[in-house]
């Protein structure tokens, strides 16, 4: 989510759109009328669409998509542009797998899949005539090829210990890992990102990443990549019919436009100029969405979000090392505040087990937390944390003067925001007495920050766990400590150095089958509920806007939305009566 106070700039800002707005009325004038017109008429619903429509078995001719990533980067081994992205969907490439609504492996390229019961195989079947967008066919090279590549080339830690892919059959092939690591694999990598790689075009490349060969799109996904525009920040796809392994393809082209701000994008949709959005992990924030509220043509795509905003205490150092200063910050948070600074009021306090409830594993049991000065007061009072000097906050049991530094995480596209985080902690923290100042020093730059995270120089620390993320990896992965193996470096920001929580939380990733998973996920979430070494700061909802007057079929995915890997098999025509 953006910044709440966003929706107070939307009227000045739209005032630049009138050039792309199909309408001789100005866009703001649009915007102002559209509001007033939710305000009366209440959210539109399904029920009133289905009166307007009935179902057609046509196929959709070009479903327009709004993102706000660029339309730069055309390679199929990078996620960081609207073609890697939307490829999360599996829009151009054949995604392995793919995590449905319910949080469900699916099959995608592979049309099956089966886990031995000590972990260590996975067993799966895969199409016979899935064809690359350059016309050849997919073949048991390319697939066993793509293993290696992503063992020895990319350096996928969760391949690091695959020992072979061998086919043992026309269309089946098995992985066989030395270590109980095929749950691990398909779940934490293969659900987002990994497909099958064709051999002719990537073998000999090493520097992936910065391949900017035509050849680098291709894919053997439902879709092809026919033209891009950077100058409009436009791609189109066609639909490979041959590539129906998961279905009919029901749509024949895909048009997919970038925008330069939520706003705009809005205001596409609104003039119907776009009939979905995606943006992964970025849902639309709730005040720009006030402005369709009630609009019959336009469904605001609401689900639970998955991912969160979140603290991490620091334990390396005090105050936080103890458990009852912790436990009292918690309770001086001001969850309404937070909340609406956050999602605009569109979500709620968090529970104490961090994660939130659309989250595979999330135990209903733990309690929400809740704002209780008085128990903040009465922890900080009890632990020694006096006014010393009478200078109205709160000094060390010691009589030292206690100064709690709040360290925001580095980033370009939401620093606003987390800086306002910052702030509303800063103000439940002086409610009670906790002098505390901003981590000036690692706002400097990503480095700075993440090497200060590293080094446990934080006392609270502010990050950001993704839709993605949570879908398996989960937001604990942010609070170890320890590294699994050594040499092992990625994203050790956490300060909580107890031995069985990091141990459940490696055994939990690498667990076999979903039972283990889940107890797993569980404990994690009982130790974080009684040792406070991390908390969410609210859970959100999530819009990901689409309108109904066009297609039917539409799936709302919770924190994803409908452009997912069943649109481009479900979508239909929807014709007037």
């Amino acid at each position: 989510m953006k910044r709440w106070a966003m929706g107070i700039l939307v009227i000045m800002l739209l005032l630049s759109l009138i050039g792309c707005s199909t309408s001789a009325v100005p866009a703001e004038e649009q915007l102002d009328q559209k509001t007033e017109e939710a305000k009366t008429k209440g959210p539109a619903t399904r029920e009133d669409q289905s009166k307007k429509t009935e179902e057609s078995d046509g196929h959709v001719e070009n479903l327009i998509i709004g993102t706000g990533a660029e339309n730069n980067i055309f390679n199929s081994q990078v996620q960081s542009d609207a073609f890697g992205r939307m490829n999360y969907n599996g829009l151009t490439q054949g995604n392995f797998v793919y995590v449905d609504e319910n949080n469900d492996l699916q099959p995608y390229f592979f049309r099956s899949f089966e886990i031995s019961e000590d972990g260590t195989k996975l067993v799966f079947t895969f199409p016979k005539d899935a064809v690359w967008h350059d016309g050849k066919p997919v073949s048991k090279e390319d697939i066993s090829f793509t293993f290696e590549y992503m063992r020895d080339v990319k350096k996928v830690g969760s391949l690091k210990n695959l020992v072979s892919c061998e086919f043992t059959g026309e269309n089946e092939a098995t992985l066989t890992f030395s270590e109980p690591d095929a749950y691990y694999w398909l779940n934490s990598s293969t659900a987002n990102t990994a497909h099958v790689y064709p051999k002719h075009i990537w073998e000999g490349v090493e520097d992936y990443r910065e391949y900017t060969g035509e050849d680098g799109a291709i894919g053997c996904g439902p879709f092809k990549l026919v033209s891009r525009d950077k100058d409009s920040q436009t791609s189109v796809y066609e639909a490979v019919p041959e590539n129906n392994y998961a279905g009919e393809i029901s749509i024949d082209r895909v048009t997919l436009q970038s925008y330069s701000g939520e706003d705009t994008l809005m205001m596409a949709m609104i003039n119907g100029e776009i009939d979905a959005m995606f943006n992964y992990a970025n849902p639309i924030d709730a005040s720009i969405m006030e402005t369709v509220f009630g609009n019959p043509d336009i469904d605001p795509g609401e689900s639970e979000y998955s991912g969160h905003y979140q603290i991490t205490y620091g334990m390396e150092r005090t105050p936080c090392e103890d458990i009852q200063f912790r436990k009292a910050v918690r309770s001086a948070l001001d969850y309404e505040m937070l909340t609406t600074v956050i999602s605009g009021g569109y979500g709620t306090a968090p529970g104490g087990g961090v994660i939130a409830p659309t989250t595979k594993g999330f135990d209903p049991s733990i309690p929400i937390l809740k704002t209780d000065v008085e128990e903040a007061n009465r922890l900080l009072d009890e632990g020694g944390y006096l006014d010393a000097d009478g200078d109205g906050f709160r000094d060390y049991p010691n009589g030292e003067r206690l100064d709690v530094m709040v360290t925001p995480q580095f980033s370009k596209s939401s620093q606003e925001l987390l800086n306002r985080i910052a702030d509303t902690i800063m103000a439940s923290l002086g409610r009670v007495g906790i002098k505390s100042h901003i981590d000036e020093e690692s706002l400097r730059n990503s480095e700075v920050w993440e090497q200060n995270v590293i080094d446990g120089k934080y006392d609270i620390s502010i990050g950001y766990t993704t839709s993605g993320v949570a879908r398996y990896t989960s937001a604990f992965r942010y609070f170890v400590a320890l590294p699994r193996f050594e040499g092992e470096q990625t994203w050790l920001w956490g300060t909580y150095h107890d031995e069985d929580f990091t141990k459940t939380f490696y055994d939990t990733s690498l667990a076999t089958n979903d039972d283990d998973y889940i107890n797993g996920m569980k404990k994690l979430q009982q130790m974080a509920n009684e040792e406070c070494f991390a908390q969410a700061l609210c859970w959100e909802k999530a819009f990901f806007p689409y309108r109904l007057d066009r297609y039917t079929g539409w799936r709302n995915y919770p924190a994803w939305g409908v452009i997912n890997s069943r649109t481009w098999f479900d979508l239909r025509n929807i014709s007037p009566q």
